[in-house]
């Protein structure tokens, strides 16, 4: 099992976040009173959405990384994983006294 996560799910999130957004702006734009309890509902929604994902990205003891280097991400994925699992073994190996 990797510790590694996709940032699919935060691209969703932001997705999200910009469609509502637009819909805020569109909303206001309108200038219509009508509009006024639909244009505090998005932002209402766009608050709670980026802060549900502030929360998460908070919880983890050290930042995301994004890497920007070639290869497919299930390849990095399988290769931070081996060099992870090396490490790991590297220093639980016992060590020789001479």
């Amino acid at each position: 099992m990797s510790r590694f996560l996709r940032v699919g799910i935060f691209l969703d999130r932001l997705e999200d976040i910009a469609e509502a957004a637009n819909l805020l702006s569109e909303a206001i734009q309108s200038g219509e009173d009508a509009n006024l309890p639909k244009a505090l509902e998005l932002a209402h929604d766009i608050e709670t959405m980026a802060k549900e994902l502030l929360n998460v990205i908070t919880r983890w003891n050290c930042e995301p990384l994004i890497y920007t280097g070639k290869g497919t991400t299930e390849e990095i994925i399988n290769l931070l994983d081996t060099l992870l699992e090396n490490a790991e073994k590297s220093t639980e190996a016992p060590r020789r006294t001479e």
